[in-house]
């Protein structure tokens, strides 16, 4: 029974047999084992993914989408275009009928347009043969080949008939286009050839009889005989027939590489061939493989180079599984290049048997050593077997053992003769070739999938120590740290075993490869793994190697470190064996969190002002000295001097002429000024961009002066600033900013400071001096400061004390007042806005993502880890009443909250350490799902 509209099968089995039900009825094919790239995947998952997506038109109707269910069956990113559109035709041809029928209640279209072709495109369930294109059956196209058509199905449709060639051609013929493209050719009069030929050709005797001349064609009319001058060549154009070209390539020196090669190697055989001797003597030079019959194989020789033979990559192949000296000298060889330049393309998988034969060679290494020959199984059950037996489908159970049962016979390393050192020379390549493939993680997944490969690790990290066997050994630890992350090693494993008396070695090589490999143990896979049963000795030791100055070693070490606190068990042990250990390193850790740190300034703008419009400027008062110089010069001198002095040049401003005349008028009066039109021509005389221009406004048109403004500080001939008084005459008033004006302020200006103190005396304090030049004492009360924006409201005693205080209000240069000058009218530049400058310390972090990495990263992880487990298990260690988070970060809290200021990449994860230590146990975001397992133990 068909399940309801919306409705999907949830037994997987039951949905199969369903499905298979409706291609039965269908009349369709059903492969109930769908497979991708030969890989099976599930119909019942596959048919839930698609359907939770909206189904298979909505699906494709987005561009993409499809590469999205790869993912959901492990399907990798090579080729994946390919793998998406296989993926899609499963489907296609499968579970679309079946979803339109069973899932949406329609009727899917028919399987002419559906299985029977291609999963191109989308929009199934509106798909009918009206209005898809679909090519027909070949009964159809039969039919219309004869041109009639089955009366027996009633259909009284007429095909669309197809375009008949105008011309023919062959079925050879190379031409991809068209005859019928040329249909109408300009008319022209073709050339008539003669009927009979010209040129006669004398008859020789030895010709041979030809056959009988063939008479013409007869005509019954002229009109189709082509002969006839009135025939119509064009009607009756007939083109020939193209005829496909036959070509082949002359080979030569120039386009043939091998030409001289070829030809010496074929000379070199003739003379073989000729010579008896000669093929006698390379028939005894010939290199027999093991167990060939000799007579057999020296019965044919080739001279050398005549076969190429396969490409490099199998040739080392094949010479390595030859078990030939010569061979796998030439083999290993190459290998180490091919490995070590094209390793990124260089796969095991690409290539069958080439890493058991790199395996089974570098096993030869207990041959060397102990004299012992590993001989390999492939059996479930090896306990049948002698000691020296692997385990290449399970892996070898006891191994440690029988490492220890065979290695009680080593051999001299002082006495070696050339063909061990040859043999260990091909060893060292050997494993050396395996170091550099699996740098390339597809084929250190290979690999790791192989217990022969992990059972030629343990051997090879457990032979001893000597100086000749240094190098195997360095790259069997530099292959476990690349291989240890797929692999889940519990304490008990050989691997896991065998490696930690290496923490203690001395070799820095050794001891950074090691701790690697164990640090990394198990990333990869989802299983979590647990660093433990590490000596306590071997711990203080790497604890020790932080305070040396090497990054490389320390990194690692710090990798382990984190690794190793995040387990309780571990800092229960260090606390109760070595109490003082985790409270000597806490210094140290925090001062790592700026090591090697990048100091930058950085600025933050507070906030920038607003800008207010300046005050209206009037025309300066030109003073009287100033006006005397200016009376030495005769018009218009006199008045362009004068503009200079009062006014410049602005390009955005103007001024009325009225104005500046009147201004000019006014000073100049007595001495006869000049006339104004000539005044208004000489301003622009005098300032190359001020132009004269009337405006027509209403009630009456305005006439101005553009392109110059008056200045705000007068300038002497020379271009000097002038010293203005600040003396308020009167109550300051302000406008409706609330700014203060200038209306109030006796604004005459002088040459020089010393003028303008004699002014303000003289004239503003009404200070009387005697004959002798001594000024005469006045009354305190009317000793009062007004100059501008002045802050002193309480009457001097004395006048020496009231001349002393506006002394310092006047400014000590000319430029220095004109600055002045311009901010009480509001008339400066933007002010820059306000900044504070930080020195940020920037450790190592990842610009990609802004991710922290490196010594002060790991550092911060380290003491988050402590945190943690002081506040979920320090009870146990209080003392003096007070906790282990106390004992252990009460010191050193405001270091951390200088770091936290100063080190910006690491600035949230401490912030996150403070709050921990702060709040206790806290449900915060985990790092690593080493973190997660603790957690979910504890709970448990």
């Amino acid at each position: 029974m068909a399940p309801p509209p919306h409705t999907i099968i949830e037994d997987e089995e039951e949905f199969l047999n369903d499905v298979a039900a409706f291609h039965e009825r269908r009349g369709t094919n059903f492969d109930r084992d769908g497979k991708v790239s030969g890989r099976p995947i599930s119909l019942h998952k596959l048919y839930k993914l698609v359907m939770e997506r909206g189904g298979y038109d909505v699906l494709s109707a987005e561009r993409m989408q499809w590469r999205t269910l790869c993912k959901e069956f492990g399907i990798g990113k090579t080729h994946e275009a390919v793998m998406t559109f296989q993926l899609k035709t499963v489907y296609y041809k499968n579970l679309a009928a079946y979803e339109i029928s069973t899932y949406w209640g329609e009727e899917p279209p028919p399987k002419e347009i559906l299985e029977d072709l291609s999963a191109k495109g989308g929009n199934l369930r509106v798909r009918t043969l009206d209005n898809y294109p679909h090519a027909p059956s070949h009964a159809v196209e039969a039919m219309q080949v004869d041109g009639v058509t089955d009366s027996a199905d009633g259909d009284d449709d007429q095909l669309t008939p197809k375009r008949e060639k105008t011309e023919p051609e062959d079925a050879g013929s190379a031409s991809r286009y068209p005859r019928n493209l040329r249909q109408d050719p300009k008319r022209t009069q073709i050339y008539q050839p003669d009927v009979q030929s010209t040129r006669a050709r004398p008859v020789r005797a030895t010709d041979s009889p030809s056959a009988p001349p063939v008479q013409p064609p007869t005509y019954q009319n002229t009109a189709s005989d082509p002969y006839n001058p009135s025939f119509d060549w064009y009607k009756n154009y007939q083109p020939n027939l193209g005829r496909p070209l036959t070509l082949q390539q002359v080979k030569t020196p120039r386009d043939d590489p091998l030409w001289y090669p070829n030809k010496a190697k074929l000379k070199a055989q003739r003379e073989l061939e000729r010579d008896p001797r000669k093929l006698r003597e390379a028939q005894k030079d010939v290199e027999l493989l093991p167990g060939a019959d000799p007579i057999l194989a020296r019965k044919i020789v080739y001279p050398p180079g005549i076969f190429n033979g396969p490409n490099i990559y199998q040739r080392c192949l094949y010479g390595l599984r030859s078990k030939v000296p010569s061979e796998e000298v030439f083999a290993l060889h190459h290998l180490v290049k091919v490995s070590d330049e094209r390793g990124d393309k260089y796969k095991f998988e690409g290539f069958p048997y080439l890493a058991e034969a790199l395996l089974d060679k570098a096993l030869e290494i207990s041959e060397l050593v102990y004299g012992v020959t590993w001989e390999i199984v492939y059996n479930e059950d090896d306990s049948a077997h002698p000691i020296n037996t692997l385990n290449a489908a399970f892996g070898t159970k006891d191994l440690l053992d029988r490492i220890q049962q065979t290695s009680t016979s080593i051999t001299d390393e002082d006495v070696e003769d050339a063909e061990s050192t040859q043999n260990l020379s091909r060893l060292n390549e050997a494993i050396l070739v395996i170091r550099n493939m699996v740098t390339l993680p597809d084929n250190a997944f290979f690999l790791s999938k192989m217990p022969l490969f992990k059972d030629l690790l343990v051997i090879a990290i457990n032979l001893p120590d000597q100086p000749r066997l240094v190098e195997f050994k360095q790259s069997a630890f530099e292959i476990l740290e690349l291989v240890t992350r797929y692999w889940a090693l519990d304490a008990q494993d050989p691997i896991y075993v065998s490696l930690i008396p290496y923490l203690l070695s001395g070799d820095r090589a050794v001891l950074i490869a090691v701790i690697r490999a164990i640090t990394r143990i198990g990333i990869e896979i989802a299983e979590v793994q647990r660093i433990q049963d590490i000596p306590i000795s071997t711990a203080e030791r790497l604890f020790s190697f932080t305070l040396i100055d090497d990054d490389e070693l320390a990194e690692a070490v710090f990798d382990f470190l984190y690794s190793y606190t995040a387990i309780p068990e571990n800092n229960i042990e260090l606390l109760t064996k070595t109490p003082l250990l985790l409270p000597s390193m806490m210094p140290r850790l925090i001062h790592l969190l700026l090591h090697k740190a990048v100091v930058e300034e950085e600025s933050i703008v507070a906030g920038r002002p607003a800008k207010q419009s300046p005050l209206v400027c009037t025309i300066p008062t030109v003073p009287g000295e100033l006006y005397a110089e200016l009376l030495q010069f005769r018009e218009p001198e006199r008045s362009s001097r004068w503009l200079r002095c009062c006014f410049e040049e602005s390009p955005l401003d103007e001024i009325t002429q009225i104005a500046i005349w009147q201004a000019y008028q006014q000073r100049f009066l007595p001495n006869g000024p000049i006339a104004a039109a000539d005044f208004i021509k000489n301003v622009s005389i005098t300032f190359t961009h001020a132009q004269a221009q009337v405006i027509q406004t209403q009630p009456q048109a305005r006439f101005i002066i553009k392109g110059i403004r008056p200045r705000r500080v007068l300038v002497g001939l020379h271009g000097q600033p002038y010293y203005k008084c600040l003396w308020h005459t009167g109550p300051p008033e302000k406008d409706q900013n609330g700014r203060m004006t200038l209306k109030h302020m006796c604004s005459t200006w002088y040459s020089s400071r010393q003028r303008l103190l004699a002014h303000i005396t003289s004239d503003h304090l009404a200070v009387q001096r005697t004959t002798e030049g001594h000024f005469i004492a006045r009354t305190p009360a009317q000793l009062v400061c007004r100059w501008n924006l002045c802050k002193h409201r309480a009457a001097f005693k004395t006048l020496r004390e009231l001349a002393q205080h506006v002394s310092v209000h006047i400014p000590e240069s000319a430029e220095q007042m004109a600055k002045v000058i311009h901010e009480i009218a509001f008339d400066t530049k933007d002010p820059e806005p306000t900044s504070v400058k930080h020195a940020i310390h920037y450790t190592g972090f990842d610009r990609a993502d802004m991710h922290p990495h490196g010594i002060s990263y790991m550092s911060v992880m380290i003491l988050r880890n402590l945190a943690r487990f002081a506040s979920k298990h320090g009870h146990k260690f209080e003392k003096d009443g007070q906790t282990l988070t106390e004992q252990l970060f009460s010191a050193h809290k405001y270091a951390l909250f200088t770091n936290l200021s100063l080190n910006k990449p690491l600035a949230a994860y401490i912030a996150d350490l403070m709050e921990l230590l702060d709040k206790g146990e806290k449900s915060e975001k985990r790092g690593t799902k080493r973190e997660h397992d603790e957690d979910d133990e504890q709970d448990s």
